[in-house]
């Protein structure tokens, strides 16, 4: 037997007429009853949506862009901006391995981006080694938005960009100071306290000092961090925010990989530990200072219209020596090597 089955205009015609019942039957047969008022969320007062540069919900916007909170940063514990993304969906991170983390190498959808965004504004750098890196201890937030963005943020890879965002002043008291130790002789401390110090001005100060061994056998990873920042209301409807980051990097592991015959694959001479090194431990070495130093103003019109300008000053300065592999040489146990150094 089979069975027919009406056309689909006239079933969505009868839906369409039993939903448009219900609803006149619900309706109130007095026209004076008052309107619920429409919610509007304000996001922050100096922060925009990476994917339009306003007020937009995430949610609501039509660009792909996958946001990691706070919360999400510090369950995981993470050390650094490739950490944070490993779970990203499009996002391939730590391309020299996870052993070297000295830089936040990454691409999107198939495209390296070396280009990060911290609060709306490139971290500029030198196409070399020296390039901002911007400790999570300062980050309330990732957003990473997929495809092309030179509409909004000028030359850029296709596969899209990460925008940082930095922790703000809240005006509501909260202090937070940790210590931690652990695997790799971990020696770790970092404070986090924000509040109001007046009607119109609030605070955050946020810093870190740690030093660890390095995976790799004789190598060390150290680090320093001061960020300081004001909300400061100047007017009912105006607010300057001014933010400071300092980071010193006295030691920031290797930048050395190991060849895949012994690691990632098989070698019939056996495995390399996981630990291994294969630089030299007189000639590696990295120093980095950064210092960026910046402002954002915002002003209301009213509900709707806003203008947000903001601007950035950066100092920075780093200094390395390492080395680089060359192939794997057919004997399965000789490997070839250049010295590196780069004073920028």
């Amino acid at each position: 037997m089979q069975l027919v089955h009406p056309p689909l205009t006239l079933v969505a015609v009868t839906i369409s007429t039993l939903l448009a019942g219900s609803v006149q039957a619900a309706a109130p047969e007095s026209q004076d009853t008052a309107t619920a008022d429409e919610t509007l969320t304000v996001l922050g007062q100096t922060y925009r949506n990476t994917a339009t540069k306003t007020r937009l919900d995430p949610i609501e916007t039509p660009q792909a862009i996958s946001v990691v909170d706070g919360e999400t940063l510090s369950l995981r514990g993470v050390s650094s901006v490739s950490e944070a993304l490993r779970y990203v969906p499009g996002v391939n991170t730590e391309l020299r391995g996870g052993a070297v983390n000295r830089l936040d190498l990454f691409n999107i959808r198939g495209f390296d981006n070396y280009q990060n965004f911290y609060d709306g504004l490139l971290l500029q750098y030198n196409d070399w080694n020296l390039q901002p890196q911007i400790d999570p201890v300062a980050i309330e937030q990732l957003e990473v938005f997929k495809g092309p963005t030179s509409v909004l943020y000028g030359s850029m890879p296709p596969g899209g960009m990460v925008n940082l965002i930095a922790k703000r002043p809240q005006r509501e008291s909260k202090h937070n100071v940790s210590v931690a130790t652990g695997t790799g002789t971990l020696k770790e401390m970092t404070l986090d306290s924000t509040g109001a110090i007046n009607e119109q001005v609030a605070y955050r100060l946020v810093g870190l000092a740690r030093e660890k061994d390095g995976q790799a056998v004789t190598s060390k990873e150290e680090r320093y961090v001061f960020a300081p920042s004001l909300d400061w209301q100047l007017g009912e409807r105006t607010l300057l925010n001014l933010n400071l980051y300092y980071q010193k990097d006295p030691e920031a592991g290797i930048y050395t990989t190991v060849p895949a015959s012994g690691s990632a694959k098989s070698n019939p001479l056996g495995q390399l530990g996981s630990d291994t090194f294969l630089g030299d431990e007189n000639w590696n070495e990295y120093n980095r200072d950064v210092t960026l130093l910046g402002y954002k103003l915002s002003h209301d019109f009213n509900e709707r219209w806003q203008v947000l300008q903001n601007a950035r000053y950066m100092d920075a300065s780093a200094y390395q020596r390492n080395t680089y592999n060359a192939a794997l040489a057919a004997d399965n146990r000789t490997l070839a090597r250049n010295a590196y150094l780069t004073d920028e």
